[in-house]
């Protein structure tokens, strides 16, 4: 485990920057990183007495370890979404104890929100299905009738006499008209 420095933090910024993939950081970062802007801190707060103007110093690591941070999170963001969406996938090994929780704290959330659509998918469907039953007759062929193609330009039959089948209404209704079928 690297301590973090000035150099270990330039590193890591560059490699957030540089590359979609994660840094690989230890799984106490954020509480090394904590440590050592608090060592920065008082470092800055005591040059500040004396009256030093090397305040660039905190201020410049204390943006960097926000933009790294800034970076991580987006990435997670996009990862657990991904991870949510796609039925194959681990969760990221390069992430510190905070940042799982925060991975797997998400990728729940985006699981329950994806099956609460994929429900009203279902539920859509189910009254589709449900609607085609209600527009459907049950009828009884009392001739033998060819194939032929319905108003809605499906084809239908070839039915043999005595056979019980469920038609769409209109098609149903025009064999019954044609003495062809009975409704049962």
């Amino acid at each position: 485990m690297v301590k973090i420095d000035f150099e270990e933090l330039r590193r890591i910024h560059r490699q957030e920057k540089n590359s979609q993939q994660l840094a690989e950081l230890s799984e106490d970062f954020l509480n090394e990183l904590k440590d050592y802007l608090a060592e920065k801190k008082a470092e800055y707060l005591k040059n500040i007495e004396k009256g030093s103007t090397t305040s660039e110093d905190f201020l410049n690591i204390q943006r960097m370890a926000r933009e790294i941070l800034e970076i991580r999170e987006r990435k997670i963001l996009k990862k657990a979404f991904h991870a949510a969406m796609s039925p194959e996938t681990e969760q990221e090994p390069l992430l510190s104890g905070e940042e799982k929780k925060l991975f797997s704290s998400i990728y729940k959330v985006v699981c329950e929100y994806k099956k609460y659509l994929d429900g009203i998918f279902v539920a859509e469907q189910k009254s589709k299905e449900k609607e085609k039953h209600l527009n459907t007759i049950s009828v009884q062929i009392i001739e033998d009738v060819p194939a032929f193609v319905g108003a809605n330009m499906k084809e239908f039959g070839p039915y043999k006499k005595d056979q019980l089948i469920e038609l769409p209404q209109d098609v149903a209704e025009i064999l019954i008209s044609r003495k062809l079928a009975i409704k049962k």
